[in-house]
């Protein structure tokens, strides 16, 4: 008798020890987290989302947000204004409608300008308020116009009249840079490769 209850109990350690320690699994998977390689800053902790925020800068002091907002809710929001702390100071711009479940792509559907002590290279921290209230706060890196940005367009309300985009863009930033030694807003280097080589 006394060996049968030994083997039981072994059998219910055998049993019980290995389901405790699997039971730690299964939890908090990496994989299940969210996890977007981008460029920009994403925040998802209101009702839109803003997702890969930049600021493509133009010329010191000077450029526009980009990056897209993604709306959660079935109601329609707005971004109703931009501001910062660190004297950047958002141009008039109208109120930029997310349907519900919708998404804007701020590089080619809105205009957002921006001016002030900002040049390429930096963060800057940016507040986005929506039309339900709720504000983001961001640290928003500053990019030029060069590679993958040369086709978004940077034309502004408060540059010249002729719109300014795509390749042209960068030549005029890399031509104003060789101008004032601006090495921010050089667009000389090679895109790299892929592999981390210049091509």
């Amino acid at each position: 008798m006394p060996h049968l209850r030994r083997s039981a109990l072994a059998g219910l350690l055998l049993a019980v020890v290995p389901a405790t320690a699997l039971s730690a699994c299964g939890f908090d998977y990496p994989t299940d987290r969210v996890n977007t390689i981008a460029g920009g800053v994403n925040e998802r902790s209101g009702d839109v989302d803003a997702l890969g925020i930049r600021i493509l800068a133009t010329a010191q002091g000077e450029g526009r947000l980009i990056g897209s907002l993604s709306n959660n809710l079935r109601e329609d929001a707005s971004l109703e204004s931009v501001s910062s702390t660190a004297g950047v100071v958002a141009g008039a711009f109208d109120p930029i409608e997310v349907a519900g479940r919708g998404f804007v792509n701020l590089a080619t559907d809105s205009v957002v300008p921006l001016t002030g002590n900002f040049t390429a290279g930096e963060f800057v921290p940016l507040d986005l308020t929506f039309s339900d209230g709720t504000t983001l706060s961001l640290d928003v890196p500053v990019v030029k116009p060069c590679f993958q940005y040369t086709q978004v367009p940077t034309d502004l309300p408060s540059a010249s009249a002729s719109a300014k985009g795509g390749d042209s863009a960068a030549d005029d930033a890399t031509e104003s840079a060789e101008e004032t030694h601006d090495a921010n807003f050089s667009c000389a280097d090679e895109a790299p490769s892929p592999g981390g080589e210049a091509h």
